[in-house]
C-alpha cells in the first residue's frame, strides 16, 4: 500500500476535525464502526460532503484500500481498545482516535511503499 493513501486520509480526517462539526462522534461509535469493519463508510455517512473518501472507497488507485485499512485499523482496535488515553492521549473525540490510529498504521510501516 502507498503511504500517500494513508496520508491523504489523514488530511481528510484532520479537515473534518478542524470544522468542529463532528465533535459528537464518540470513541464508542468509532469502536462499533471498526468492530463491524466499516469505519471508512461510517465516516462518509456521518461527515457527508465534508469528507472526500472517493479515492479510498470508489477508486482502485490504491487497490482495495478499504479492505487494507479496515484490516489494519481492526488490528489496532483488537490490541489497544480501551487504552486510547494512555497510549495516544485521546479520550474525547472519536475522530481524533481515527486520526491517531491511522497515523499508527503508517508508523508500523508494514507493507507500505513510499511511492
Amino acid at each position: 500500500m502507498k503511504v500517500t493513501a494513508l496520508t491523504g486520509l489523514i488530511l481528510q480526517i484532520n479537515k473534518v476535525i478542524d470544522s468542529g462539526k463532528y465533535n459528537d462522534i464518540s470513541i464508542s461509535e468509532v469502536h462499533s464502526a471498526i468492530d463491524s469493519q466499516r469505519l471508512l463508510r461510517f465516516m462518509k455517512e456521518k461527515c457527508g460532503k465534508d469528507i472526500d473518501l472517493s479515492i479510498h472507497l470508489e477508486s482502485r488507485a490504491y487497490g482495495d484500500f478499504e479492505a487494507y485499512y479496515e484490516e489494519k485499523i481492526n488490528q489496532i482496535y483488537n490490541a489497544y481498545a480501551g487504552d486510547e488515553r494512555r497510549k495516544w492521549g485521546v479520550e474525547n473525540l472519536g475522530l481524533c482516535l481515527v486520526l491517531a490510529w491511522t497515523n499508527e498504521i503508517i508508523q508500523w510501516g508494514e507493507g507500505l511503499q513510499l511511492s
